[in-house]
Order: structure tokens, then sequence, then C-alpha cells
């Protein structure tokens, strides 16, 4: 795991030039939240994932497939976030996903092509991918950090301190692999937590997941809407209110936004399950556009 880090913050100076929140959920919190949607699938989901994947493949043993795409396939590093002022109130398509040629345009409208190109690709490829962009793409827009532009989604936002959470006994420092409020975000605070990303989602399924107000919260099929949830979600979790200016964090900070992290996996796996469902019980297809 610490290859892989290394890695990816080798990286990124190459990616502050096409991208402000380049990182998303770590291995943990994508196969959490694809896990909780593949046992909520309908029939005719897990027909189409079988079709797509192959019989007996699991969303969470793809769920982190499209982070490796970006470095071949830059041109889709855009659709991992959405680049939403920190202190603005909504969503704004014409502000926070224009295009940027060679990079795309942002995971609202990627989230809106994917849901017909799931069913629609030509090809098995086609379908398989969009499959494996969509299970991921779900996930990181309900990662709050995904939907805030500023310090590059909180990639250049220091933090230090000590956080113990419910996993760490001795030496829980904050170090190199949780040097920034995202990384923390991406990973840290989830194996702060347990100490498998399974123990995650039975904590969840045996919990938050049982609650109807969770229930009543997840069930919108916008993805513009996922956003402004989870941009409320990144106002509450930045602010001053609860992380300090220098960066220097805590127990106290890991307390106020515990049950902030166990909604947002809870709403992005009851979410990706709706939208698998909706997008493989739909119909038809689109009608080709007419040539010329």
């Amino acid at each position: 795991m610490q290859q892989t880090w290394t890695y990816r913050f080798a990286c990124l100076p190459l990616l502050t030039l096409v991208s402000s929140t380049a990182f998303a959920w770590g291995q943990e919190g994508h196969s959490i939240v694809a896990e909780i949607a593949q046992r909520r699938l309908s029939a005719e989901a897990q027909q189409g994932v079988a079709a797509a994947l192959g019989a007996g493949v699991s969303l969470a043993s793809v769920s982190s497939w499209a982070d490796g795409q970006r470095v071949v396939h830059p041109e889709t590093t855009n659709w991992h976030f959405v680049d939403i002022p920190l202190q603005a109130g909504a969503y704004d398509e014409q502000r926070d996903c224009a295009d940027n040629p060679g990079h795309g345009d942002c995971v609202v409208r990627e989230l809106q092509r994917l849901r017909t190109e799931l069913r629609c690709q030509p090809t098995l490829e086609g379908r398989r991918d969009a499959l494996r962009y969509a299970v991921h793409f779900v996930g990181d827009l309900h990662q709050p950090l995904h939907t805030v532009g500023e310090k590059m989604g909180g990639n250049q936002q220091a933090v230090h301190g000590s956080i113990r959470g419910l996993t760490c006994k001795r030496n829980c420092e904050l170090g190199n692999e949780t040097a920034n409020l995202h990384v923390l975000w991406d990973t840290a605070l989830i194996r702060r937590t347990v100490w498998d990303w399974g123990s995650y989602v039975s904590r969840l399924e045996d919990g938050l997941l049982r609650s109807p107000d969770v229930q009543r919260a997840a069930a919108t099929s916008s993805p513009a809407e996922w956003a402004n949830q989870t941009h409320v979600v990144a106002q509450s979790v930045w602010n001053d209110k609860i992380f300090p200016a220098d960066g220097l964090l805590d127990d106290h900070y890991y307390d106020a936004v515990l049950p902030l992290l166990d909604r947002q996996l809870a709403l992005a796996g009851l979410r990706l399950a709706q939208f698998l469902n909706s997008a493989y019980g739909a119909a038809a297809c689109p009608a080709p556009a007419p040539a010329g």
C-alpha cells in the first residue's frame, strides 16, 4: 500500500495542472460502497453485472479500476470530481462542469451518460468499462472533498496531530500518508475505524442502513442532487467550527465527522444499487442520431 501512495504523490505535480481533486476513496471505501450495492441489486441488474463482468465477479473487485485509467486515459481525469466553490450554495453546471479539453468535464455529467452506456454501449468491452466507471464514480461523488474546488479539494490543506479512532492504540500521529485533508478522508478515517473494509460493511448493515431516514435520503436518482448533498457535508467537515485553521487534528475531529463518514458510505452504496437497478431495468436504448 505504501508503494501505491508513493506513486500517487509522485504524480501530484503533473495532476495539479489538470485536476483539483485527483484522488478518491481508497480501496477500502470503494469496496464498502460496492458491497453494499451488490447486496441490493435487482434480478435485472444482477444479470447485467454478470454479463458485463463475468459470473461471480463482484462489484468490489472492480471498484477501484477507474483510478488506474487516469494514467493511460487522462481524458477521464475530471470525471472523478466536481469543483464546486466551498461556500457555494449548490452545483452549477456551467460554472462547475465545463469541459476541459483532454481531461473531461465532471463526475455529474459522466454519471448521467453512464446511466445509458451501461446497457447501450455496442460492445461488451464498452459495457464492462461503463459498469466499472459507474461503480467508482458513484463512490467518488460521495467523498465530501470530491465536491470542493479549493486547495485541490483539500490535497493542499495540510493536517497534522494524532487520531486514535477505534483501531489505533499507539503511534497514532498523522504521518506522510495522511498529510492532507483529502487523503485523511480517502483512507485514514476508515482505517482508524475498522481493521478491514468488510467489518465496515457489517457496521453499516447492523446500524445506519436500517435507518428509515437514510433510506429516504438515498431515494434520489439525480447525480446533481447527490453532488449538492455531498457538498453540504464538505462544508460541515471543512469549516472553522470543527476544523482548526492550523490543521491540528485530534479525536475531537474524528468524533465529529464519523457519523458523516458513515452516512456518506451508506448513501453511496444505496444510491449505487438504485443507479444500477434503474439502468439495467430500462426498457430500451436511445435511437441513434440521424446521419449528417
